[in-house]
This record gives C-alpha cells, structure tokens and sequence, in this order.
C-alpha cells in the first residue's frame, strides 16, 4: 500500500481545484451557469478543505507572509474587494433580476401563469398532478403548491417545463 504524507498530495490538489475554479468562475462570468454551477460549488468546497490542508502542512511558511508589507497588502486588498462585493450583494433589494423573477413566478396563481406558457389553468394543474403532485385549486400559487407537497417550488417548475 502507498502512503502519501499531507505535504505529497495537498499542493497538487490546491493547484488542480484552484486552476478548475479559475476556469469555471471565468465561464460562469461570461453566463454558463447551468452545466457549471454544481460542479464549481463542490470543487470549490474540495479546494477549501485542501487549502485548509495546505497551510497546515506549510504552517511556518504561511505565518511568514504576516511579516512582509506587500504581502499584507495584497492580503488586505483581496479581503477589502472581498467584503465590498459581498457587501454590494446583499445590499440589492430582493436580489437580482432573475430572482425577482422566479419569485414573481412563484407566487402567482396557476390561472396568472397559464397564459405566460400559452395553457390552460387546468392542463398546469394536470401537469403538476402528473409529476405526482396535489393540486386542490388553479387559484394555488407554485409556491402554495409546493409547500402542501412538501417540496420546493423549483421541484415544480421542472414539473411544468418537461
């Protein structure tokens, strides 16, 4: 059996997470989320448990930086743009346009949705009940809907756009 120690294996893995969630983060910028997103957000856990490993295994090499200036810099900077952007983020109201979207969505009776997909009420209703779903009224909203069946309502979105 091969053994590796911490300090074989966990810088490699940093690279490798880290040149992943470079090149997804850049994708998803540029708007390819959906083949992306599951992937960079669990590689992106991987990466942070590896970094963890990481400055373990290079502990005295990490405190090292603390004692130079233009290391404490670029720390500070990154930590600023950090905070700001997180900042920005949950300052918008309601969160983005697309969220208020989907909201929106949400919470609008089926007999609201029906004619933005160019159905009946009914065949929503039909639709949601095909997929295994209760549906007491086309006056419910996805959300009204989702709750009852104790399930989320992107659960029911796919329902309705299969």
């Amino acid at each position: 059996m091969i053994r590796l120690s911490t300090r074989q294996w966990s810088t490699p893995a940093v690279i490798a997470a880290g040149v992943f969630m470079s090149v997804s983060g850049v994708l998803m910028f540029f708007g390819m989320h959906d083949p992306v997103t599951l992937a960079h957000e669990w590689i992106g856990l991987a990466f942070a448990v590896f970094v963890v490993f990481h400055i373990t295994t290079h502990w005295r090499g990490f405190t090292s930086y603390f004692s130079r200036r233009a290391a404490l810099g670029i720390i500070a900077v990154v930590a600023l743009a950090t905070a700001s952007l997180i900042g920005l983020s949950a300052t918008r109201e309601g969160g983005s346009v697309k969220h208020q979207i989907f909201q929106t969505f949400e919470r609008a009776p089926l007999t609201e949705l029906s004619p933005l997909l160019d159905q009946s009420a009914e065949s929503l209703a039909t639709k949601l009940q095909a997929g295994g779903f209760k549906v007491a009224s086309t006056a419910q909203s996805i959300q009204e809907i989702a709750s009852r069946n104790g399930t989320q309502p992107p659960e029911l979105m796919h329902a309705l756009f299969e």
